[in-house]
């Protein structure tokens, strides 16, 4: 078996479970989406005080993001997949949004990340002309190393 140029696996995730329906969180325009579980890694830092997972190793990754949104009539919320914690570097084609009631809202993308960068779901948007702000309960962060 050759094992010259076999790469170390890269991968990592953060999770939020659910939770009954009096702790379940307002989606805050601005904010990362919180998390409570910090899953599989390696070679990468998930984090759930900084709710990022940091990468190690620069190359092209498969990030995925998954979140289970509760809306009222006529709201709704887009999200995107950051670098950076105050919204002002989203990954290419990273946006994603819920309309209607209730769902389950993502999204699975490829980027270039490089060592040190640092990933989360930001809450870019929020719409809520009546009513309580957007909630969500569960949510799913994962990245996966698909080649240098």
């Amino acid at each position: 078996m050759r094992t010259k140029n076999a790469k170390p696996f890269t991968y990592g995730s953060l999770y939020k479970q659910h939770t009954p329906d009096d702790k379940i969180i307002p989606l805050t325009a601005g904010s990362l989406i919180d998390f409570t579980i910090a899953g599989p890694y390696q070679n990468t830092r998930p984090d759930i005080s900084s709710n990022t997972i940091t990468v190690y190793k620069s190359g092209v990754y498969q990030i995925t993001a998954d979140v289970s949104v509760m809306l009222e009539e006529d709201q709704s919320v887009v999200f995107n997949i950051n670098r950076l914690p105050d919204g002002s570097e989203p990954l290419i084609g990273s946006t994603f949004d819920a309309n209607g009631i209730s769902t389950l809202t993502g999204i699975n993308v490829q980027a270039n990340l490089y060592a040190g960068d640092a990933i989360g779901i930001y809450i870019a948007e929020t719409f809520a002309p009546v009513g309580r702000l957007p909630r969500y309960n569960r949510a799913a962060l994962t990245v996966n190393l698909l080649g240098y």
